[in-house]
This record gives C-alpha cells, structure tokens and sequence, in this order.
C-alpha cells in the first residue's frame, strides 16, 4: 500500500480556514496583552510614586521617626494656619460667636421675664390678703 502524502483542496481549503481563525485569535489576544501591558506600566510608574512617599517612613530609629514626625505635624499645622486664614472660615467663627451671644441674651432675658412674673405674682397674692 502506497501512502497518500496529497491533501484535497477542500482540506487544503479547511485548515486555511482554521489557520485564519487561529491568526485572528492570536491577533485579538496579542492586543489584550499589549492593553494588559500598558496598564501594567501605567500602575509601575504609579507603585514608583508612593514608593517614594513610602520609603520617608521608614525609620531607622526612634529619633529619625520623632524627626519625620515633628516635620509632619508642622505641615499639618502650616495648612491648619492657612485654612484659619481663609475668610469664609473666619465669616463662620463670627456668625458662631455672634449666635451664641444671641443666645444667651435670649436666655437672661427669659430668666428676667420668669423673675418678675414670680415677683408679680407674689406682690399681688400680698395685696389680695
């Protein structure tokens, strides 16, 4: 028996099939990976960022990190300062005081209107009797 090494054309035109659909799987998975790459580097140079944030926090003692500490505190206190500056804040603080003052006078006034009718009361119970 003699082997066959021919193939058909419509095997020929079969597997020609199969090999385009192969490339275009291929094609579609290599632009995921590209896109997948991309990101991957877009998350490196971010990962680099917070690395750099990250390595003021390590400490090699206890007087480096009170150092790093007071540095911190003092920025914190430096943008407390500047939002204390803003005039919105400051608008705020004087309608708080201003509020509370109100209050209060409201609250003596109260007091003195209960006091005197208390005192009308008691001097005309007086004078019934």
């Amino acid at each position: 028996m003699e082997k066959n090494d021919e193939i058909t054309l419509s095997e020929a035109k079969k597997i020609t099939g199969e090999l385009k659909a192969s490339i275009l799987k291929l094609e579609s998975l290599n632009i995921d990976v590209v896109s997948n790459i991309e990101q991957l580097q877009k998350l490196n140079e971010k990962m680099k960022d917070y690395t750099s944030v990250l390595s003021r926090f390590e400490f090699k003692d206890e007087k480096e990190m009170s150092l790093n500490y007071s540095s911190y505190l003092a920025f914190l206190s430096k943008k407390i300062d500047e939002l204390s500056k803003n005039s919105s804040l400051k608008r705020l603080e004087f309608i708080v005081e201003n509020s509370s003052r109100i209050y209060n006078i409201a609250t003596l006034k109260l007091g003195l209107i209960a006091a005197i009718g208390v005192i009308v009361i008691l001097v005309v119970n007086t004078y019934k009797t």
